[in-house]
């Protein structure tokens, strides 16, 4: 669906609510408007102008600016009209909705610079795969707050081509990714298993490492998988260690005991039960991650790590 196309759904939508409440005697042309010029000014905050706003919203450029900034002396509008107000609380940007030039957050961009460090792919590989900037460009990707909204989306296009294999699997030199990879993992950067794909550009969001991060079994998952510990982890065994600080010795040992044994077993068995439902069922990998009630890179993780034994293969 077209921009243009949504908008018309939008207003459309609008329209008929506006005449059921109207028929009802509930319609109220006009409403508070801080609420939508605090979105606004969120948006612009991303690095996309008023004229873009105003192109994917359907909301008049003036009626923009005279909801952020008013007209001198008239301050800035206390209420706005209520299909304005929808119109624009409903819009969020995507990557594509921003021109070439816009400056935007570079977050997603540098995570996948990152966690194509992981794969193997070192910034020379990645320059003469997309042919943008040279190879110190790419090289500053990997700590850059800010990129343009061109870079980022062949950063982006790059990234879902190539992240599910290895670097090797494309022609990079082994000895070449091997030392990528090193100077990644020396970095704790996060590879892409590690990454929901609807969620890596999000600043909030914190790398999957073990399924099971921010918890005690998480951080066991780590230690087990000699996977450096990540701090939601480390600040989660560290209150699990407080919490039975008063316990006897034995007691504290055998509790210890018992929460690395379980972490040991369970990824195991996850990655045996999802196999044998993939056989049994002919379920795909996304729909037995759902069924099994862990992530989509959760599932590949341990899939990865538990490879099918003997006794298995031979089933």
């Amino acid at each position: 669906m077209t921009t243009d196309q949504a908008i018309r759904e939008a207003k459309n939508r609008w329209a008929r609510r506006r005449r059921r409440l109207i028929g009802y005697g509930q319609w109220q042309p006009f409403t508070d408007a801080e609420p939508a010029r605090q979105h606004v000014l969120a948006i612009k905050a991303t690095g996309m102008g008023l004229a873009q706003i105003a192109k994917h919203t359907g909301v008049n450029r003036g009626s923009l600016d005279h909801l952020l900034y008013g007209s001198p002396p008239i301050p800035p509008a206390a209420q706005i009209r209520t299909e304005n107000a929808q119109a624009l609380l409903a819009y969020w940007p995507s990557l594509d909705d921003y021109e070439d030039r816009n400056i935007i957050d570079g977050t997603g961009t540098r995570r996948r610079i990152q966690a194509l460090a992981i794969a193997g792919w070192p910034s020379k590989a990645i320059h003469q795969r997309i042919q943008v900037g040279n190879m110190q460009t790419i090289e500053k990707l990997r700590t850059r707050t800010k990129v343009t909204a061109r870079l980022a989306r062949v950063i982006r296009d790059f990234y879902d081509e190539v992240s599910t294999k290895t670097a090797e699997e494309y022609g990079v030199e082994g000895w070449v990714a091997a030392r990528t990879r090193t100077y990644a993992t020396k970095n704790q950067w996060a590879g892409p298993e590690a990454w929901d794909p609807d969620t890596i550009d999000d600043p909030d969001a914190a790398p999957e490492w073990t399924g099971a991060c921010g918890s005690d079994r998480g951080w066991w998952m780590h230690i087990l998988n000699d996977i450096p510990a990540c701090p939601r982890c480390e600040t989660a065994h560290a209150e699990w260690l407080a919490e039975r600080r008063d316990l006897p010795a034995k007691e504290r040992w055998r509790q210890l005991a018992l929460a690395k044994g379980a972490a040991s077993s369970r990824g195991a068995n996850l990655a045996h039960d999802a196999r044998e439902l993939m056989r049994i069922s002919g379920l795909n990998h996304e729909q037995v991650a759902e069924r099994l009630g862990v992530t989509r890179q959760h599932l590949y993780q341990e899939l990865t790590r538990h490879p099918q034994t003997e006794t298995e293969l031979a089933a």
